[in-house]
């Protein structure tokens, strides 16, 4: 059943997708011994970072509907940045699909040794941008205190990337 998904929700959905592109091209370029050392205070290195968030984000597809897209390498392989870029463009394009045909309030289940829980889908959408949101925080930050720059991925660099989806005009005032 197609929904009519709300303008919001899909922007979400878009400037996730859009950030984790920005950052895995960026870090495509990193030394290997950047990309595996170890960040403070957060769960691993920048591989272990993306391996984590995107098997999470397909995790969470598979909550909706019981289905998600299958990678085209096993995450015991150590798979690369670039893989995982292809990996995330296939999951992003389900959870688009998920946003347009999943009602944000239809009933999610799950059931796991001897409990049930049950929740709207749109706490699927939510984790999806706070968990994401999150880990490349924990990247950017710790790209950024060994001097190597970083896209701006919060929203106004998703504005300034894409001015027209939200009527964006910069103007200079005459005298200022």
């Amino acid at each position: 059943m197609e929904t009519q998904p709300e303008p919001t929700l899909i922007e979400f959905v878009l400037y996730n997708r859009w950030a984790n592109q920005q950052l895995l091209a960026t870090c495509l370029n990193l030394d290997e011994n950047v990309l595996t050392a170890d960040i403070p205070g957060a769960l691993g290195s920048i591989q272990e970072t993306f391996v984590h968030l995107l098997r999470a984000e397909a995790r969470l597809l598979n909550r909706i509907n019981g289905t998600a897209p299958q990678p085209p390498f096993q995450w015991e392989d150590g798979p690369s940045l670039a893989q995982m870029a292809e990996f995330a463009a296939q999951v992003s394009a389900a959870f688009m699909d998920n946003v347009k045909n999943v009602s944000p309030t239809q009933n999610v289940h799950q059931e796991s040794d001897g409990w049930e829980f049950d929740y709207q889908a749109r706490l699927i959408f939510m984790s999806l941008i706070y968990h994401g949101i999150a880990h490349r925080t924990d990247i950017t930050t710790f790209l950024n205190s060994h001097g190597i720059t970083v896209p701006e991925l919060d929203v106004w660099g998703y504005q300034e990337a894409y001015p027209d989806r939200f009527q964006a005009q910069l103007k200079k005032v005459a005298g200022s």
